[in-house]
């Protein structure tokens, strides 16, 4: 039963937040609401009672189900902590956007995070969401992870294509000048990383913040890192 509930709770968490940010649903309910401050209330409400309970459930009941892999330990930390650090990273980043928000990109120019990628929030759900998949590999918690990294990719495409339709030939340009995926952009020449970028005392943070979780991690979450 437990195991039915988190994967439900984790199909309505990703389905819902899309579809009620779809073009067509999301101009309904505001009408229907009388405003785009009582649809992002309802929005959030919803977002809580799907993600609130199938994170309640999956804590208290942890590695349901079959196990479907289980990675050699230092080959699923070698490549879960360095996800998790970018993840940290993306979140950290994004408090010197103009404004801050996590719908980024709200602009159609290249600058800060938005080099690194133009989804920094989407690409820090799907980094975190990987990082645990790697390391717990049954399927509750496959389910349950699972779901940060569809809403990443999908929330992704999903975005794209409104902000295509919103913002036309401005948007296009600024999709050939990023990538999705981090660091791709400029990797391949699209984009150039300033030193004013990456503000130090966000990275600061952000690294600080990445050790603090891996050192007390088995007393927040019982599952020491090492």
């Amino acid at each position: 039963m437990n195991l039915t509930l988190i994967i439900v709770f984790s199909v309505l968490f990703p389905l819902t937040h899309i579809l009620m940010s779809h073009g067509s649903i999301r101009s309904g309910l505001i009408r229907a609401l009388h405003g785009v401050w009582p649809f992002r209330g309802v929005y959030s409400l919803v977002s809580f009672l799907t993600l609130g309970p199938a994170a309640a459930i999956w804590w208290s009941n942890r590695h349901l189900g079959p196990e479907l892999w289980q990675l050699p330990f230092w080959v699923g930390r070698g490549i879960a902590l360095p996800l998790m650090l970018l993840a940290i990273l993306l979140l950290a980043l994004m408090l010197a956007a103009t404004p801050p928000s996590g719908m980024l990109p709200v602009t159609t120019k290249v600058h800060g995070v938005l080099r690194i990628t133009r989804h920094p929030m989407n690409m820090a759900f799907a980094s975190f969401g990987l990082a645990h998949l790697l390391t717990n590999g049954y399927l509750g918690d496959l389910f349950f992870f699972g779901q940060f990294v569809v809403l990443g990719v999908l929330g992704v495409l999903h975005q794209d294509a409104r902000l295509k339709r919103e913002k036309g030939e401005p948007y296009r340009e600024f999709v050939k000048q990023t990538s999705v995926l981090p660091f791709v952009a400029i990797l391949t020449g699209r984009t150039r990383l300033e030193p004013t970028d990456l503000p130090f005392p966000l990275v600061l943070i952000g690294v600080v913040v990445f050790v603090a979780l891996v050192v007390f991690h088995g007393r927040l979450f019982g599952v020491p890192v090492f």
